[in-house]
């Protein structure tokens, strides 16, 4: 008997949250089905998608249309020239000159539309703005293909999208984010929130035996995620000996080197994932400084390893902290509400961080494990599919 056909779809990129979602859902839906990831961004071989599966059939939609259509193709290939011939062919596939007069966006939604006709079930891993999500559902609905979303980004203005009610399923992080589009009239959703893909080594770390010390901040370096912020509040109630790591890059990376060149600050530019697990070692604390998220994934990873987390009150925080002995929230644009957090975590003792410890391990292995979060995937997609 054949697999039944799954394609995920959405804005996939090389590196982030995202990136590493998408690869874990192929993974853990691969066993019964055949999974393929079509990306409407830029995809090379080094992208995360392929961490859990090197071998995972994985394209972007502009990989299809260079393939397919010759002027598109040679278009690219100027384009990447004018551009210091650096980069894959399909990332200058959309170009001013395809869109003007080779009817580049026609082109695409053809290629897209017979991709997806060979599909038994679409899998939308993205926001609601994401692009091409509207076509995609609207052909889906029209030929009868079952589709699931996966939101992946605080849900805003949702009543802007006409689409929502054609969804067979929505998944999302939290039940703050399913709330928001909670005025449909068969409104299906479940909620299956991330795991730390880096369980193994993570669930071996223990606390320090020292006061909390070393602090690490791990995000994309762009404004929207509070990082400066939280570096001016932590150079203004640290300790001489505290550090403060902040791991990632992003458009405010050079900035961000150049404002803070203090010795409580360290920056450990983008972490790879064979660093990632000795960077949590060697830390006491995760600062989550963002105003505004779905998850974070950091999130998941620091509760698997048990480090204390100072949080804002963000995303699928409240929900995964719910009931455990981590409880150190502060509000965004409060310095007095960080000071005092962090003063509590600077003064807990040996005996109250192994509790906390074990709190945050125990809540992580009772609901976040990897072979949890994969058979909730796959539980969904089966019933679905039925």
């Amino acid at each position: 008997m054949s697999k039944g056909k799954l394609l995920i779809f959405g804005p996939i990129n090389d590196f982030g949250g995202r990136e590493i979602e998408a690869g874990f859902i192929a993974y853990a839906l691969s066993s019964e089905y055949e999974v393929a990831i079509c990306s409407t961004e830029s995809l090379g071989k080094q992208s995360q998608v392929f961490t859990f599966n090197p071998n995972q059939e994985a394209f972007a939609l502009n990989q299809m249309l260079c393939k397919k259509h010759v002027w598109i193709r040679l278009l690219a290939l100027f384009n990447r020239l004018n551009n210091g011939g650096k980069g894959s062919l399909s990332k200058f596939a959309q170009n001013s000159i395809s869109k003007k007069y080779f009817g580049y966006k026609k082109k695409a939604k053809r290629v897209l539309h017979e991709l997806l006709a060979q599909q038994d079930l679409i899998f939308i891993c993205g926001q609601l703005s994401s692009n091409y999500v509207s076509d995609v559902v609207k052909f889906a609905k029209k030929n009868n293909k079952k589709l699931i979303f996966r939101t992946t980004g605080t849900i805003s203005n949702p009543t802007h999208y006409s689409y929502l009610d054609k969804i067979d399923c929505f998944i999302h992080h939290s039940a703050s984010n399913a709330g928001k589009i909670d005025h449909l009239p068969d409104y299906k959703y479940e909620i299956i929130d991330q795991c730390a893909f880096n369980e193994t080594e993570l669930s071996k770390l223990r606390p320090h035996e020292n006061n909390c010390q070393k602090f690490l901040v791990l995000t994309r370096l762009s404004p929207e995620k509070g990082v400066e912020q939280i570096i001016d509040y932590f150079l203004r109630c640290c300790a001489p000996d505290d550090v403060l790591y902040i791991a990632g890059n992003g458009s405010l990376e050079t900035l961000l080197k150049n404002k803070f060149q203090q010795r409580n600050i360290r920056f450990l530019g983008f972490v790879e994932s064979d660093e990632f697990v000795r960077v949590f070692a060697d830390i006491d604390c995760l600062i989550i400084p963002s105003p505004e998220e779905s998850g974070p994934l950091v999130g998941v990873e620091a509760m698997c390893a048990g480090k204390v987390i100072i949080s804002t009150v963000v995303g699928a925080m409240p929900e995964r902290l719910s009931g455990t002995l981590n409880d150190f929230w502060y509000e965004c644009d409060n310095f007095e509400s960080f000071a005092e957090v962090f003063q509590n975590v600077k003064q807990l003792t040996e005996s109250e961080r192994m509790m906390i410890f074990k709190s945050l391990t125990d809540r992580y292995h009772s609901e976040y494990t990897i072979q949890k979060i994969g058979r909730k995937y796959l539980n969904i997609v089966k019933k679905i599919m039925a």
